[in-house]
């Protein structure tokens, strides 16, 4: 069995862990609070996390919309709901819940323990004798 395809992954699970760990970094360290509205909440037919869509408003005028995980968001948040969003100033599009994005960087268990793995498996693949 070749560890082509586990190197592949491991690398592919890194970068997007890496990634996700520098936006919401960037949205903690310059991120600019507005007040969105929860326009959508869409429950999966078969459980599991509901999608959030909050819209709100950008400095050049447009209305912008993010997609929060339930987690992202207060508990309860409904349609029509308040949630308070960070937004970079630099690039209005990109833009997470304060509640994710005021997190201490340290405080990202999940896209460490991601990183974690992905380099646990890239390890363990190269250092395999296939």
């Amino acid at each position: 069995m070749s560890k082509i395809p586990y190197l592949v992954l491991a690398v592919g699970a890194l970068v997007t862990a890496v990634c996700l760990l520098r936006r919401r970094t960037v949205l903690h360290g310059r991120g600019v609070a507005v007040t969105a509205r929860c326009s959508a909440v869409r429950r999966p037919a078969h459980g599991g996390e509901a999608r959030i869509t909050l819209r709100y408003p950008a400095p050049d005028g447009r209305t912008r919309t993010h997609e929060a995980g339930e987690r992202e968001c207060p508990p309860g948040t409904r349609e029509g709901d308040p949630v308070e969003v960070l937004y970079d100033p630099r690039d209005p599009s990109r833009a997470g819940t304060a509640l994710t994005a005021r997190k201490s960087p340290w405080r990202h268990y999940d896209l460490y323990a991601l990183m974690g793995v992905s380099l646990g498996i890239a390890v363990v693949a190269a250092a395999a004798r296939i």
